[in-house]
C-alpha cells in the first residue's frame, strides 16, 4: 500500500503543468510625467532591464505606455530581448514590425499627447533565472508621427540609443513559470516519500 501511495504522489508531481503568471513589472503607466522616443523615423531605441526569478517562458509584453499625437494611434514596433543592454550579448528573441494590441489610457494629456496601453505577443522565449534587457524601437504610428515610451520610474536600468541613461519605462513581461525538470520532480517525490515513511514509523512506535 505504501509503495502505491508513493507512486501516486510522484505521478501527481510529474503531472503539474506550468502556470500563467506575471514574470516582471516595471510599474504602472504614468502618462503625465515624461516619455522617450522610440521612433522609426529617428532610429531611436530605448532599453530597459528586467529580472526573471526562475526558469520561465515569455509569451508577451504588455502594459507598455506609448505616447502619440492627439488623434494618432501606435501601430507597430520592433523588439529585442537580450542578455546585455541595447541588443548586446545573446539575443534570446526578437521581432520586427510586430502589430500592437492597444487601448487608450489617457486622451490628450497636458503635453497634448494621447497615451495608449499597448502590448504584443512573443513566440515562446525561454529564459533561465537572471537579468535581461528589453529593447523597443522602430515604432510607427497611424499618421507616421512621434511615438514615445512612457516613463514609469520603475526599478529598471534604462537608456536611450545606448548612450543616455534615462528613468525606467512602463512594461511588464508575461508568460509561464516552467515546470521543474523530471529529475528534480523525482527527487522531490523521493523526499516526500521518505517523510511519509518516517511519519508512519513514528506512528507505529507510539
Amino acid at each position: 500500500m505504501q509503495r502505491i501511495w508513493q507512486a501516486a504522489v510522484l505521478a501527481s508531481l510529474l503531472s503539474i503543468p506550468a502556470w500563467s503568471t506575471l514574470l516582471y513589472t516595471d510599474g504602472a503607466i504614468n502618462g503625465t510625467f515624461s516619455a522617450y522616443d522610440i521612433n522609426e523615423s529617428y532610429s531611436d531605441e530605448v532599453t530597459d532591464s528586467f529580472t526573471i526569478s526562475s526558469s520561465s517562458t515569455v509569451t508577451g509584453v504588455s502594459n507598455i505606455g506609448l505616447w502619440v499625437f492627439t488623434g494618432d494611434t501606435p501601430e507597430t514596433l520592433s523588439w529585442v530581448i537580450s542578455t546585455s543592454p541595447d541588443g548586446g550579448g545573446t539575443i534570446e528573441g526578437s521581432g520586427a514590425g510586430v502589430a500592437l494590441t492597444k487601448s487608450p489610457f489617457l486622451s490628450d494629456n497636458s503635453f497634448f499627447y494621447d497615451v495608449y496601453s499597448s502590448s504584443f505577443s512573443v513566440s515562446s522565449v525561454v529564459l533561465s533565472a537572471g537579468t535581461y534587457y528589453l529593447e523597443l524601437g522602430n515604432a510607427i504610428s497611424s499618421e507616421v508621427n512621434a511615438v514615445a515610451w512612457d516613463v514609469s520610474n520603475g526599478s529598471s536600468t534604462a537608456d536611450q540609443n545606448g548612450t543616455t541613461s534615462i528613468p525606467a519605462e512602463s512594461f511588464q513581461i508575461d508568460g509561464t513559470v516552467n515546470a521543474p525538470e523530471p529529475g528534480s520532480v523525482a527527487l522531490s517525490g523521493l523526499g516526500l516519500a521518505l517523510l511519509a515513511g518516517l511519519a508512519r514509523l513514528r506512528y507505529l512506535k507510539s
